[in-house]
Formats: structure tokens, sequence, C-alpha cells
């Protein structure tokens, strides 16, 4: 049963992991659609880049909370209550 668990908690991790690298390549063509925005556009491109930013984040803290679960230091509860507290919930 322990080792399902492993199997399955790496495979989130390898999903985290890939979900916050394709953010990470929306952040840079979000900032290059910014930097190359006419004036009347940069306000939008601006929050666009900011949103990405923002998805980003928080696919780089899902992942690192499943590698904090996987190496053992940190519990699902208590990353529950971080994303509580990160929520506003």
């Amino acid at each position: 049963m322990e080792e399902q668990v492993d199997k399955q908690l790496v495979d989130e991790a390898m999903d985290a992991y890939v979900d916050w690298r394709e953010e990470c390549a929306e952040v840079w063509d979000a900032y290059e659609r910014w930097a190359r925005a006419p004036k009347i556009d940069a306000a939008g491109a601006f929050a666009a880049y900011r949103a990405a930013l923002d998805r980003e984040e928080s696919a780089s803290h899902a992942y690192a909370d499943l590698l904090c679960i996987a190496g053992g230091k940190a519990s699902i509860g208590d990353l529950f209550g971080r994303a509580v507290h990160a929520l506003g919930w």
C-alpha cells in the first residue's frame, strides 16, 4: 500500500512540475506581449502579465508543497492550512 502511495505522490509531483514549467513559459510570453504592446494596449498586457505571474507562483507552491510531503518535511494538514490562509478562506 505504501508503495502505491509513493508512486501516486511521485506522479503528482511530476504533474505539478510540468504545470509549473508551463506557467513559467506563460510568464515569459506574457512579458514579451507586454514589452511589445502599443501604448494603448500596455495596461491590459501588463494585467495579463501580472495574472501569469500569479499563476506561476501558485504552480510553484503546489510543486514545492508536494516535494515537502514527499521529503517528509510537512504534513498534508499543514499544507492545507497554508493554502486556506493564502486563499483567504
